[in-house]
């Protein structure tokens, strides 16, 4: 694990400025004092070396005395003679020549050859290095810290507001989803993570009255048959030599597939709520149609849109057969036990949209309830749906198949004076 996994983001942040800081104070420190010790070096060099030529000079125009040339040199001179013996003075010989190369100068007298060393001073170097080392070192060290510090408070203020948001949310339970985090007033990325959260809650808020709401609806349709089986039931036994056994056994099964018909939904629509991906494959709307009209003669009429003088589109969409098939079986059984006379399903492929519709000519729908009635458990006219055998679950589960699918469900006013059911999936493109 690395060194700073269970540091803050304080910590790091400061970590990372004092580090960024320091590297490339050290860069900079580095960089300047190779760039001084080279000046200082070649500038100490061409003194030495213009020393040098000075002293040869000097040997070239001293007089000859019994003594020998005196030549005045500075400091960090040395003079050889042909043995490599460091001499004192030089023997009065004419003849003297400079031999360049460097920082020393090679003299001859005659044919006894000097040597002149000049030795450059490093005074300046060494200054320098010093004062880097007492000046300019606590001075980059106190940056250093002065950055860490600074960014210490700013990252700490920074935060500040996170730490507000941590601890509205450790606070928020599943009792009290009502209550949202603070929202900072600077519109930076904590601003944006706040209304992220917030939009969270409220989800999570509609989700879980959604699901009480449900929950409570179901134990309701739930608790009916199972009362009014039993109810049956005690009679029964109460007068068992007065009952018609029969009519009893007939009613209990009744309200037992009434019983199974709510399971049967409650466990779909818990897969839909669960957004388990349909299985994929071609699915002919028509052929659904076909089928629905088949097991409701005389009830359900099938009407096919096709354009004059050509060819019928195929209405193929890309899903589960057995979804669509109960979406269909949804909207048609919805409309049988409303209209008056008869149903009329249509399908029609546009373009990339295929669109099915079912129609009746019963007393239709509010435009104010037409969004209503999607919910869960809804019904407008409750005696008549509880006695049909309805749910309240059907339109419900066709929207959610519908989403599914990645099409949509609307009601709408019918031409035959009732109710239309419209269905619209993207078409599948024929291979």
């Amino acid at each position: 694990m690395s060194p700073l996994s269970g540091m803050s983001v304080r910590a790091k942040a400061t970590w990372a400025a004092a580090g960024t800081v320091a590297f490339a104070i050290a860069l900079c420190m580095s960089a300047l004092v190779l760039a001084l010790q080279h000046n200082l070096r070649a500038s100490a060099e061409a003194d030495a070396e213009q020393a040098a030529v000075s002293i040869e000079n000097q040997l070239t125009r001293s007089e000859k005395t019994a003594n020998g040339v005196v030549v005045a040199a500075p400091e960090g001179v040395t003079v050889k003679d042909s043995s490599g013996r460091v001499v004192d003075s030089i023997p009065t010989t004419p003849g003297i020549r400079r031999n360049d190369g460097d920082a020393s100068s090679r003299t001859a007298i005659g044919e006894a050859p000097y040597s002149v060393d000049v030795t450059p001073l490093t005074t300046a170097l060494d200054n320098v290095s010093r004062l880097l080392l007492r000046q300019v070192v606590p001075a980059a060290a106190g940056l250093v810290l002065f950055v860490a510090a600074l960014t210490w408070l700013l990252v700490g203020r920074a935060l500040r507001p996170v730490a507000a948001i941590r601890e509205e949310f450790t606070e928020i339970t599943e009792r009290d989803l009502h209550r949202r985090v603070p929202v900072p007033q600077a519109r930076d990325e904590i601003f944006r993570l706040a209304r992220t959260m917030n939009a969270t809650l409220d989800r999570l808020y509609r989700a879980l009255n959604r699901h009480r709401q449900f929950v409570a609806d179901a134990s309701h349709e739930l608790r009916s048959p199972i009362a009014a089986v039993r109810t049956q039931l005690e009679l029964a036994l109460a007068r068992p030599s007065r009952t018609d056994w029969p009519t009893v056994v007939y009613k209990a099964l009744q309200d037992t597939e009434r019983l199974q018909a709510v399971a049967s939904d409650l466990l779909l629509l818990a897969r839909l709520d669960a957004r388990e991906a349909p299985p994929r494959s071609p699915v002919d709307l028509m052929a659904l149609v076909a089928e629905e009209a088949r097991r409701h003669p005389g009830t359900v009429v099938v009407c096919a849109d096709q354009p004059e003088g050509k060819a019928r589109p195929a209405a193929v969409v890309q899903g589960s057969r057995v979804q669509l098939s109960r979406l269909l079986t949804n909207l048609s059984d919805n409309a049988r036990r409303h209209t008056r006379t008869t149903v009329v399903i249509a399908v029609a492929a546009r373009d990339d949209i295929v669109e099915l519709s079912v129609d009746d000519d019963g007393p239709g729908i509010p435009a104010s309830d037409r969004e209503r009635v999607f919910e869960r458990f809804t019904r407008l006219d409750d005696a008549r749906a509880r006695q049909d055998g309805g749910t309240g679950l059907g339109l419900a589960i066709a929207k959610d198949i519908a989403h599914a699918h990645g099409g949509t469900l609307t009601l709408h006013t019918s031409p035959l004076g009732g109710v239309r059911a419209l269905l619209r999936l993207p078409r599948r493109e024929s291979t």
